[in-house]
């Protein structure tokens, strides 16, 4: 065979080995793109939920009072998120140390883009934050910022006015959601933030309309839209569950639990909450100013019967503004020596003819309020009064449907009330901004200067086992001087139809919609 043949055959060899290496290739690269195109399939497929929640934002702005609405949207993200155990964890930012006792280095995840495309960065959160302060007393009060420095694209200082032993935890408040601060000027439709969610429309009082980010930095969203529905009306929430209007429903009625768990369509999820259910008194009131009055109606309510009856066994009897399941939240109720009879006459009430306490002829009368959007709290106000009836003491009960706006701007003796009291995992954040003295939130008027100088040792002390012990006699002072009844601490209710996955109960309760949420097809 002459060299020319061969060198054709080898050609001939070299090509047939190529266009097969070329084939297998080809094979790999098919199945590689089909598995993406399955994958693809998979993350942008089109189911979609219909939740239905109680209260519905005035706006979208995230450093505003409507900050958790937005939060529960699954729309805005923060620094730090907690976990069921109410331990800080890496949420926009990766890690965190603490230089020295004011200054702290937050290093931030680097592939993060706001709704708008654009990325987030340590001078975009700084914007962020300092929005936050700037447009919220109480995110001021909450974080202390002296100063802020981006010191590169990935790190952000953070100095302390003074030491602030909570400003991890504090950085897992709404109120501190990361947000394009471009896009709060009026002119964008809505805020651009962080979330496996980006708002879609919003229609006040009515819903808002989410659909998935897939730009997402994180676990990209299993489902393609969400809409949220805001009814305040417990039963009316319980209906649009049943007749399958919405998919999941927040802060069930307490009465409907029974029913809800003989229906095979529909789960109940239950979880022990941070939250308490309390009377409120208006220490500017002329009455409820005198701590007898405040004795006495506390020792008029029933809180067993109301844990039994009411809650259904879905809750423990409220010692204190913390649930015991809470290290700190360890309180003690204060035993009254005197009787209500005995409190009434030292500051001059008789009984009249009816049995009704009266002085110089007026009547003991009080006004209550209470709002729909916790069924429960209406129900048991209906309870207290008719037990204040019993000792001689009129109730006269107004629901209304904004009650922080009313209990701010109007006059009040009693009203029914509920806080999610350590929604940062920690008591400092709650104790500073309910009683302090000069705080907006401090909504019963309650002013003390020794329970100041307390609440100044907690914001300094770093010690775990003394900011507990502190926390405990924070609140012996509270449990004395009386500003509000804790009544019970409630179990969280949601309830969701069949085939939905991953809507669970948090102790926190603003982590409602996330990634992870799914419903059958």
């Amino acid at each position: 065979m002459n060299k020319a043949k061969i060198r054709q055959r080898g050609f001939l060899f070299r090509m047939a080995a190529f266009i097969f290496t070329l084939a297998l290739v080809g094979c790999a690269s098919s199945a590689e793109q089909a598995s993406q195109k399955e994958a693809s399939v998979v993350s942008t497929s089109d189911k979609s939920l219909t939740m239905a929640f109680p209260w519905s934002p005035a706006s979208l702005d995230p450093h505003s009072s409507d900050s958790w609405e937005v939060m529960r949207s699954g729309a805005g993200e923060t620094l730090v998120q907690l976990n069921e155990q109410l331990e800080p964890k890496p949420w926009l930012a990766k890690e965190w140390k603490q230089e020295n006792e004011t200054t702290w280095v937050f290093t931030l995840r680097e592939n993060v883009l706001f709704h708008n495309g654009k990325k987030m960065d340590a001078l975009r959160v700084k914007d962020s934050l300092l929005r936050s302060i700037k447009n919220s007393q109480m995110a001021k009060d909450l974080l202390q910022i002296q100063s802020m420095e981006a010191v590169s694209p990935t790190q952000l200082k953070i100095v302390t006015e003074k030491q602030n032993a909570a400003l991890v935890a504090h950085l897992a408040d709404p109120l501190t959601m990361i947000v394009d601060t471009a896009t709060m000027d009026g002119k964008a439709t809505y805020p651009a933030l962080t979330g496996a969610f980006k708002i879609k429309n919003f229609n006040k009082d009515e819903s808002l309309s989410l659909e998935r980010f897939d730009d997402y930095w994180g676990e990209k969203a299993h489902l393609s839209a969400v809409t949220i529905k805001f009814i305040s009306d417990g039963n009316t929430r319980l209906m649009a569950l049943q007749s399958g209007d919405v998919d999941a429903a927040t802060d069930i009625p307490i009465d409907a639990v029974e029913l809800l768990k003989k229906n095979h369509h529909i789960e109940v999820l239950t979880v022990s909450s941070l939250r308490t259910h309390m009377l409120l008194f208006n220490m500017k009131s002329p009455i409820f100013r005198e701590l007898a009055y405040r004795k006495v109606v506390d020792m008029s309510i029933p809180r067993e019967a109301i844990v039994n009856s009411v809650m259904r066994g879905e809750g423990t009897i409220a010692k204190s503004p913390f649930a015991e399941v809470l290290p700190f939240g360890k309180g003690q109720t204060v035993q009254e020596t005197q009787s209500i009879d005995q409190l009434m006459k030292q500051g001059g009430w008789e009984k009249n003819a009816q049995g009704m306490w009266e002085k110089q002829g007026k009547p003991f009368e009080v006004k209550m309020l209470t709002f729909p959007q916790r069924p429960e709290l209406s129900v048991m106000a209906e309870i207290i009064q008719n037990e204040l009836l019993k000792t001689g003491i009129q109730t006269k009960i107004r629901q209304v449907e904004n009650i922080d706006e009313v209990l701010a701007n109007e006059d009040w003796d009693l009203s029914m009330y509920s806080m999610l009291t350590a929604h940062t995992g920690d008591p400092q954040y709650f104790l500073n901004i309910f009683y302090r003295s000069d705080r907006q939130s401090n909504v019963s008027h309650y002013a003390s200067p020794s329970l100041d100088n307390l609440l100044d040792q907690l914001n300094q002390t770093t010690d775990t086992a003394k900011r507990n012990e502190l926390a405990r006699k924070i609140q012996e002072q509270i449990n004395l001087d009386l500003p509000q009844a804790f009544i019970v601490h409630p179990k969280t209710i949601f309830a969701v139809r069949e085939g939905v996955k991953g809507f669970i109960p948090h102790p926190i309760e603003y982590y409602y919609n996330h990634a992870q949420v799914d419903v059958n097809e």
